[in-house]
């Protein structure tokens, strides 16, 4: 079962909840009977509860709004256990990107024991201004929704009600027909500002960007612009040249600036395959450019079926591109500026299932002028979920890097290489990550408790902490 809800997330249009102990269903509480805001549903006796349905919820790649223990609270009909292993129904939230700037989020209903075989699906979309508040509220009416088919065949189901709040739902307009000032584009404006300092090191950096963005189910087009500006000041001690012995406080500064806009238009072929066209332009002081410009078609295509995007993706990306740069300074291989043609062909695989999620890719392009001159990239990580409490997770990648042409010819001083005012030359790079956890104990315990939840500086600066907060 696959149901797809595209309401504005401020209707709570259904309720669902459990009955408080004495009380007739159908009688008390507001009309359609709705809970009050504020007031927390009456807690099952712990007899009840024991053979209430058990539910583990999965919120994959950092969903917003997925709050743990407002769920705990709210729907405490349910016993909410800490191992996938022991759930009777796993909950696993993934999310993507939606054209109007929020995300549409994907409910998995997956059936565990003797639901196992029993898969729903809820599909819900957020605008990007909702609150945090908002959103989980949203998410919570869908759980009670996609629970009620597992709560029904559970002892509690007799003191459960669904039913309508404020009256029939109104039929959703079709965009279609609907008409948007606006046209489907998306802008934003972003700036940020950040200085930081001690005695003797300072740094100052401030950034911006603009965005369009237009999303249909034929056309994708994105459009922006960033700047950054990025200053450090450094005092380094060095010995007196007039009072022998004597050591003085000498200014460094090393400035980093960037600019650079960005266009892609992708237009949907098939289920499987998009072409697009992908433009660039800007200059980057670390990278020797005062120029920088790329103008690449571009083929992507997806070996599973776009509407399973948010559970699994393997997905080849090639681009082929005509690349224009001016150097500050002559390069390496003595150019001062230079027109060069390259392809690009990046393979992916990205998975998010009940045991665990992956995301990997392999990237590899070259100069057609000199396929020397190259690049292959692999990264990507993997979070499993082996067995009871026990989880592993890598992430990390490793580059052989034979493309750097922009190079500048003038020699690296100590002090370039130290504060990496400019990009430096490497034959290879790479970041490798590993970790491990184990977790035992009670898989019943839901209470929830924020009292210490915040230590202040000491508690961050040695690491006070627990399994709260």
């Amino acid at each position: 079962m696959r149901l797809r809800f595209a309401v504005p997330i401020l209707l709570l249009p259904l309720s669902l909840h459990a009955q408080p102990p004495g009380r007739p269903p159908g009688t008390g509480g507001p009309p359609g009977g709705g809970r009050p805001e504020g007031v927390a549903p009456a807690p099952l006796p712990d007899s009840l509860l024991q053979t209430s349905l058990r539910v583990f919820l999965d919120c994959q790649g950092g969903v917003r709004g997925c709050d743990r223990d407002f769920f705990v609270q709210e729907l405490n009909y349910v016993n909410w256990v800490r191992d996938r292993f022991d759930g009777d129904v796993h909950l696993l939230i993934t999310t993507l990107n939606a054209g109007n700037g929020g995300r549409e989020l994907t409910v998995n209903f997956i059936g565990q024991k003797k639901y196992l075989g029993k898969l729903d699906t809820l599909v819900i979309s957020t605008l990007p201004n909702d609150a945090d508040d908002q959103v989980r509220r949203e998410l919570l009416r869908t759980f009670q929704l996609g629970l009620a088919p597992y709560v029904a065949r559970t002892p509690i189901s007799s003191r459960l009600r669904i039913g309508l709040i404020g009256g029939a739902v109104p039929q959703r307009a079709n965009p279609k027909n609907v008409k948007d000032p606006w046209n489907f584009w998306l802008y934003r404006v972003d700036g940020n500002i950040a200085a930081n300092g001690e005695q003797l090191v300072k740094s100052l950096n401030l950034s911006g960007s603009v965005s369009a963005a237009r999303t249909t189910e034929k056309w994708k087009i994105n459009l922006g612009a960033t700047t950054g500006y990025n200053e450090r000041d450094f005092k380094v001690f060095v010995p007196s040249t007039t009072v022998p012995g004597r050591r003085d406080t000498v200014p460094v500064i090393v400035l980093q600036r960037s600019a650079s806009a960005n266009a892609l238009v992708g237009r949907t072929i098939t289920n499987h395959l998009t072409l697009g066209l992908k433009a660039s332009g800007g200059f980057s002081e670390i990278l020797n450019q005062s120029l920088s410009m790329r103008v690449a078609p571009a083929l992507e295509y997806n070996v599973f079926d776009w509407s399973e995007a948010t559970r699994r993706q393997l997905t080849a990306l090639y681009s082929f591109g005509v690349n224009r740069y001016g150097y500050y300074n002559t390069t390496i291989l003595g150019e001062d500026d230079e027109t060069r043609l390259n392809q690009t062909l990046l393979l992916s695989l990205a998975s998010r299932q009940k045991w665990g999620n992956t995301n990997v890719s392999l990237e590899g392009s070259h100069y057609l002028h000199d396929a020397s001159r190259n690049l292959l990239t692999l990264s990507g990580f993997v979070d499993l979920r082996l067995g009871r409490g026990f989880s592993l997770n890598f992430r990390g990648s490793a580059s052989r890097v034979r493309d750097q042409i922009y190079i500048s010819a003038a020699g690296r001083t100590e002090r370039d290489i130290l504060t990496q005012r400019q990009q430096l030359q490497t034959n290879f790079r790479y970041n490798i990550f590993a970790g491990m956890g184990y977790t035992f104990g009670s898989i019943y315990n839901t209470i929830v408790n924020q009292r210490f939840g915040s230590l202040g500086e000491t508690g961050r600066r040695f690491g006070f902490g627990g399994f709260g907060g």
